[in-house]
């Protein structure tokens, strides 16, 4: 929803600029109606600001779905990478530590960034924030699911075109049936 909205705002802003009161047909209530409503929508939408805006090395990575600048801690919104002691199966009946591989690729991106911008429209609870976070442009959360590093949160509905790519693949997490980590953690409590 977060990442629909914030695509919506910046649409709707683009429109608004393109029009201009001038170009208004004289006498047309409807267009009149429609620049207005387009104005107030890009006085809303000028308030949407990254939550943070950094270069990418200022960030740490805590997991793959897991980052920290400072004192703030953002959750990737729509998506949930294997926990630190999970590993994953392949096709042969071993597993692969894709816990370290799907932090160690979220690192890589994140840190190989110039710019790091996180978009929430939530209030963090105690500097915790659930957002989505691009670097230089890309979708973090997106990446990871796609190359078969991070499943799509089960409730949430993102990232499933990518998710169905990774898995028709056979990459990452899809190799072999894994355990999702909402179902791993229940059982390691």
């Amino acid at each position: 929803m977060i990442i629909k909205r914030t695509l919506a705002a910046a649409t709707l802003v683009t429109l608004a600029n393109t029009v201009s009161s001038a170009e208004l047909p004289s006498g047309d209530p409807i267009s009149a109606r429609i620049f207005l409503e387009l104005h107030s929508i890009q006085k809303l939408s000028a308030d949407i600001r990254p939550l943070v805006s950094a270069p990418g090395e200022a960030f740490r990575v805590i997991d793959g779905d897991f980052l920290a600048l400072g004192n703030l801690r953002i959750r990737l919104v729509g998506i949930d990478a294997p926990d630190s002691a999970q590993r994953c199966n392949t096709p042969d009946g071993s597993s692969w530590d894709c816990s370290a591989q799907s932090s160690d690729r979220a690192r890589d991106v994140i840190h190989m960034a110039e710019r790091v911008e996180c978009f929430t429209s939530e209030n963090g609870n105690h500097g915790l924030y659930v957002a989505s976070c691009q670097a230089d442009g890309s979708d973090v959360g997106a990446l990871l699911v796609g190359e078969g590093l991070a499943w799509p949160e089960q409730d949430e509905g993102y990232y499933l075109a990518e998710s169905n790519v990774a898995q028709t693949e056979g990459l990452g997490i899809w190799q072999a049936y894994t355990q999702p980590p909402w179902e791993w953690r229940i059982e390691q409590n």
